[in-house]
């Protein structure tokens, strides 16, 4: 089968995201991943961030050490249930979001598309982006809502001029709503991944 994998946002866990998955065409295999950081019971995230300078900074070892351990959880998968290894899609949320975009962005051969709800690039990442071929062959669902004020709809637009840049095609939906994923959203996205 071809994978779908979800990334739950900071402060959140992959029951959260895992309820993407009553939507998506059957044939798809759907993996909800949990953050390793535990924040309380119940909730977790993937790194350590905070604002320095009104810039969100984040634990770039913390993030590194996950990056790697998804990548290979990712190769698990794939072994253990046979999977279909050219299509292979990456989406998250917020926090989870950014992950997905790092991942697609630095091993683009392991990935066929990924989406982004509410997240942001991340300038850290920029030295490490893959300079390979296979990364114009990727496509891009961004989606973020313009009333959204813990991750401005500005961080949106900056990511989608960065990931176009890069020669990625990007398909962008922006709603009227806050942090969080809407059914437009949602709906916009299963029609985006119905295509491939």
């Amino acid at each position: 089968p071809p994978v779908l994998y979800l990334f739950n946002g900071a402060g959140s866990n992959e029951q959260d995201m895992f309820s993407f998955a009553r939507r998506i065409p059957d044939e798809w295999l759907v993996i909800s991943a949990r953050a390793p950081y535990m924040v309380a019971d119940g909730h977790y995230k993937w790194y350590d961030a905070k604002m320095v300078d009104n810039k969100i900074t984040i634990n770039f070892s913390q993030e590194e050490e996950n990056r790697k351990a998804v990548l290979k959880f990712m190769d698990e998968i794939i072994s253990f249930y046979h999977a279909d290894r050219n299509r292979i899609v990456l989406a998250g949320f917020s926090q989870g979001a950014n992950m997905a975009s790092v991942v697609s962005l630095t091993a683009p051969e392991k990935i066929m598309f990924f989406a982004i709800f509410s997240g942001r690039f991340m300038e850290e990442i920029k030295p490490l982006i893959s300079t390979s071929a296979s990364l114009r062959l990727v496509k891009c669902f961004l989606a973020h809502g313009n009333r959204d004020y813990m991750l401005p709809i500005a961080y949106a637009r900056e990511n989608q001029q960065v990931i176009q840049l890069l020669g990625i095609s990007v398909t962008f939906s922006e709603v009227v709503s806050a942090h969080t994923i809407s059914q437009k959203q949602y709906k916009d996205f299963l029609h985006w991944l119905k295509q491939f």
